[in-house]
């Protein structure tokens, strides 16, 4: 369902545009809302891919070749994220690095891990970009990827990527294109290779 527009919702709730802004961060950084550029708010988490595609693709892949599709896309999103991310999305971005890092079991962080990717996506504003890498994303529900996560990762694997997501998030932050770019290559590159072990 669509929301009402944010002035709409303002006068409604009796706060400011800022006020509202900052909620609707954090009900996105919940997957409880999301937003399409152009088209406006919905309720319920962002859609995924058909069922029966993502069944078909799920089929024909494996971890490795995510993690080669996504080291070709996700430090450019990086770099297209520092240069024109919202103070919203860069606040949701650091909301979900948080959580990432606080969660307690590896559902949880895995959740937060694809929201945080997802985040970069959605502030590239490329609504093909988006679509994109919302196709890679839940290339990760597979059975496959989850499995050899829970082979690899380990409290020191998590407290590093704790560090190389708080390096992206400040990257975008001071709208550094190059170092989020490089930061980006530089986490993937250790996930692979986490990865790699389990074969």
């Amino acid at each position: 369902e669509r929301l009402p527009s944010e002035r709409s919702l303002c006068a409604e709730l009796g706060i400011s545009r800022s006020g509202l802004r900052k909620i609707l961060s954090h009900l996105e950084a919940e997957d409880l809302i999301w937003r399409h550029v152009g088209k406006g708010t919905f309720a319920g988490p962002r859609p995924a891919l058909g069922s029966e595609s993502f069944r078909i693709i799920t089929s024909r892949t494996n971890p490795l070749e995510i993690m080669e599709a996504r080291l070709m896309l996700e430090p450019q999103i990086a770099s297209a994220a520092a240069q024109r991310a919202s103070f919203q999305e860069i606040e949701r971005l650091a909301l979900c690095a948080k959580r990432n890092h606080e969660a307690n079991d590896l559902a949880t962080n895995e959740k937060w891990d694809v929201l945080f990717h997802e985040t970069l996506a959605i502030a590239t504003g490329n609504s093909l970009l988006i679509a994109l890498y919302g196709g890679i994303s839940k290339m990760r529900l597979s059975d496959d990827w989850y499995v050899r996560k829970q082979e690899w990762i380990t409290s020191e694997n998590w407290g590093s990527f704790k560090k190389q997501h708080a390096a992206i998030v400040q990257a975008v932050r001071e709208r550094d294109e190059a170092r989020a770019e490089r930061t980006m290559r530089d986490h993937l590159i250790s996930v692979k290779g986490h990865i790699q072990s389990t074969y």
